[in-house]
């Protein structure tokens, strides 16, 4: 032990002989794992250990499907969840939750909380407990009794000041009393986006059979101890079985129908595990190519400190004490870096959220916890022999008598250094090319989403959401009456050229898709019938969004309940269910015992959710979207939905005009998600641009090292060829064969290094396909661009020694040394 002590004091004072030294390592090591901390740290804070979901694993998702819809993943009805919840020796808990926002009106302005109604035992399934007070009990999850409240600890903080006694106090919520009974802690964000819980006080009818193809809940449970997620999956299929094989829900079978789970964090943030693997692969990369770059200084000082550590094996020590030397500065390198890159990381951090997407960046705080710490040092002693081996090595084999004559540069020892500093130079403008080309490839996939028209024109478009009260407007009268009200204040405001109302609206989250029957088309065994998306609207919807027209007429003020019933199709739907005659005058319902709605228009298909591709129904391209059906928004619903304004004002006004439209119809009702379509645009496209961006950063930072590393030994091999140098000009040689043999020099290794790095790329860019859009993952001008850049930038690295090599003074270069 005393030896080792006294190992690593003598390097301290090695270390800090040489600072200019120590401080570059230190601070490209603290780069490389600071880097890889943050990305570590949210893959943990998402994936392995979430805040407030104790053994992550252990809970699951309950989600439907049915297969023959196109629907791969949907939510579930009361009777599914009930089958589940009775579920006792498979599930520890089970519960279901229904977003549903509240109007809160105790403020200066009435406010629109985004609520979550749940069933009693939503918490227990998370494992969490409240901070203040309690959660719910079942009596108080039954239909007229579920008027209790639960805070989230931000609501709590943002209303009440974090007044602990708060528990107990009545609120008004949707003008009807809710008690508080708890507040959650500031870990506990399920949903991320929720202000409140309320029991959802679900009647006994709403688990009938009759219901079990109605899905409208969202469903979670916490497996049993002793169960594993095979035995719970298997169970759940039998579940799903017993009602396919049932000769009274043959619709089961015929539409594909099946309920099935999954880990609730794959289910939530399951789209970004790719993105994050390739950041995690690309920082990855960086701390090889950082490894790479100290290993080679290391073998570079080893050349300078030769004569030193020749006396010390002159004077006995032995090899194995060389190499434990040299490994303790090694160790120390990498004991400061890991203190500095945890201090980066923190910082790092809070910049990652600034450019994160809204999914990442609402999922909660990623702390340095004791995982990341553990993994941070963890990488840190993996790095000190990634860097520190190698080079150890190389100094336990020194050669006393050769180097004390002076002789070993020229020898054995000397070109082995420079041939693994050449070796590790060429991995490096490797790993720099892999990068290089994901980021090439991303970009240019980003471009290529860019490009794709969504069907509508966003520009100059304000959306905001509104949810009438049951109690204040309970009938579609009522309703019908104030959405036409706040539409006709809108409608003369000064500058708008058109207003519509709708729901849902393209790229809010909001997608729903139903069956329906075309009259004259009984569907046969096995047929589940037409399927498509479905949307209430009115005809200033399609104006705002300047949806085209393609055959009939778009919805009308007389479009109304007690009118005739009509729809609307779009193309898309139109291509499928009426590929050989015109829709207009054809008939559809939904409801088996429902009206039939006269088709009277087609329209333009739009893309709903993403501008890269969409799911589809049967017989159409991935690319080309399922098919949508629109019925007027006033002969069907409308307690809730969106107004759409298009003027040439900005954001800010548009937003603050529809505001003041609906105070003044009612002055406590506020509005919601009030977003420009073009910002709904572009957050739907915040995790390509999250993750090309990062790339870009990561690849440029491991450019910019290969680069200083192929800089580092051309400038190390003029130096050490200063004589050589001289020896040639006085023969003759001329300042551009001088610049020519280094330029040369370089240029070999950096096309080795680009050689080998497509090689690599080639193969690694298949794990990129599932993020490109409308781009190969081996593009070939991708791949050449990038080559070029790299050669341009490994050019200008060895041009910069060898133009000082080219203007040495050859009487000076004779008596070096």
């Amino acid at each position: 032990m005393s030896t080792l002590f006294q190992d690593l004091k003598y390097g301290v004072r090695m270390l800090g002989k040489n600072p200019g030294f120590t401080a570059v390592a230190v601070l490209t090591l603290a780069l490389g794992i600071g880097a890889n901390t943050v990305i570590f740290s949210v893959i943990n804070g998402l994936f392995l250990h979430p805040p407030g979901l104790p053994n992550p694993a252990r809970v699951v998702a309950v989600r439907g499907k049915y297969d023959k819809l196109g629907l791969k993943s949907i939510v579930i009805s009361a009777p599914d969840f009930a089958a589940i919840r009775d579920s006792k020796k498979i599930f520890a808990a089970a519960a279901i939750e229904n977003t549903s926002d509240f109007n809160y009106t105790a403020g200066d302005w009435p406010q629109r909380l985004q609520g979550a109604m749940v069933s009693w035992q939503w918490f227990d399934v998370f494992g969490a407990r409240p901070l203040l007070g309690r959660t719910f009990t079942q009596a108080e999850d039954q239909p007229n009794a579920n008027h209790e409240v639960v805070l989230a600890y931000a609501a709590w903080q943002r209303w009440f000041g974090g007044d602990r006694g708060v528990v107990g106090r009545t609120i008004q919520l949707n003008e009807q009393p809710f008690k508080i009974v708890g507040v959650m802690g500031p870990e506990f964000r399920w949903p991320d986006s929720a202000d409140l819980w309320t029991p959802i006080g679900l009647a006994p009818e709403a688990f009938s059979p009759n219901n079990t193809f109605n899905e409208s809940y969202f469903a979670v449970a916490r497996l049993q101890p002793n169960v594993t997620m095979a035995q719970a999956s298997a169970y759940v299929g039998v579940l799903a079985r017993r009602v396919i094989d049932d000769p009274r829900t043959s619709y089961a079978k015929d539409s594909g129908w099946g309920v099935f789970i999954l880990p609730l964090v794959d289910f939530i943030y399951g789209n970004l595990r790719a993105p994050l693997l390739i950041l995690a692969s690309a920082v990855g990369l960086v701390l090889l190519i950082v490894c790479a770059n100290i290993a080679g200084l290391l073998l570079a000082r080893a050349t300078g400190r030769g004569r030193e550590l020749a006396v010390r094996a002159a004077l006995g020590a032995s090899r194995r004490r060389l190499v434990r030397q040299a490994l303790a500065e090694s160790a120390l390198l990498s004991l400061a870096g890991i203190l500095v890159g945890l201090l980066a990381a923190g910082f790092g951090i809070n910049a990652l959220m600034l450019i994160a997407p809204k999914q990442l960046a609402t999922a909660g705080s990623f702390p340095l916890d004791w995982h990341v710490l553990m993994f941070t040092v963890g990488l840190g002693a993996a790095a000190v022999f990634l860097f520190g081996l190698m080079p150890a090595w190389q100094m336990s084999r020194v050669e006393p008598y050769r180097v004390l004559r002076g002789s070993d540069r020229t020898t054995a020892g000397g070109r082995q250094r420079h041939r693994l500093r050449s070796f590790l130079v060429v991995g490096e403008l490797a790993m720099g090319l892999v990068l290089l080309a994901g980021t090439g490839l991303l970009l240019k996939s980003l471009k290529q989403i860019l490009t794709v028209d969504p069907g509508f024109q966003p520009t100059g478009v304000m959306t905001a959401g509104l949810s009438l009260p049951d109690r204040q407007y309970s009938t579609k009268e009522k309703q019908f009456a104030f959405f036409r009200s706040v539409m006709d204040s809108l409608s003369h405001a000064p500058g708008v050229t058109a207003v519509g109302a709708g729901y849902p609206v393209p790229f809010t989250g909001g997608n729903g898709s139903a069956s329906f029957q075309i009259e004259g088309r009984p569907t046969g065994p096995g047929d589940p019938g037409p399927h498509g998306n479905i949307r209430f609207v009115t005809g200033g919807y399609f104006a705002a969004l300047a949806i085209p027209l393609l055959e009939g007429r778009i919805f009308n003020q007389n479009d109304r309940i007690g009118s005739e019933p009509v729809a609307i199709v779009d193309k898309n739907l139109a291509r499928e269910y009426w590929p050989d005659q015109d829709p207009i005058g054809q008939k559809i319902r939904n409801e088996r015992n429902g009206s039939w709605a006269t088709i009277v228009g087609v329209v333009g298909h739009i893309r709903f959710n993403q501008l890269a591709g969409e799911e589809s129904s049967s017989g159409l391209s991935e690319s080309a979207g399922k098919g949508a059906y629109y019925y007027p928004l006033f002969q069907k619903q409308a307690p809730f939905g969106y107004f759409l304004v298009k003027s040439g004002a900005g954001p800010a006004a548009q937003a603050d005009l529809i505001r003041r439209a609906v105070q003044s119809v009612d002055s406590n009702q506020p509005i919601s998600n009030v977003k420009s379509m073009d910002e709904r645009i572009a957050t739907s496209l915040a995790p390509q641009r999250f993750a090309a961006t990062l790339l870009a950063v990561f690849a440029g930072l491991a450019v910019l090292l290969a680069a200083l590393g192929l800089y580092g030994l051309i400038s190390h091999n003029v130096a050490q060829r200063t004589s050589e140098i001289g020896i040639r000009m006085a023969l003759g040689a001329s300042r551009a064969e001088v610049l020519s043999l280094f330029v040369k020099e370089g240029l070999r290794l950096a096309l080795t290094g680009i050689a080998v790095g497509i090689a690599i790329a080639f193969v690694l860019a298949q794990l990129l396909a599932s993020l490109l859009y409308g781009v190969k993952p081996v593009d070939p001008l991708t791949f050449i661009a990038v080559s070029l850049i790299l050669t341009a930038v490994a050019l200008l690295a060895c041009y910069i020694p060898a133009r000082r090599a080219a203007k040495i003074d050859p009487m000076v270069a004779l008596r070096y040394e």
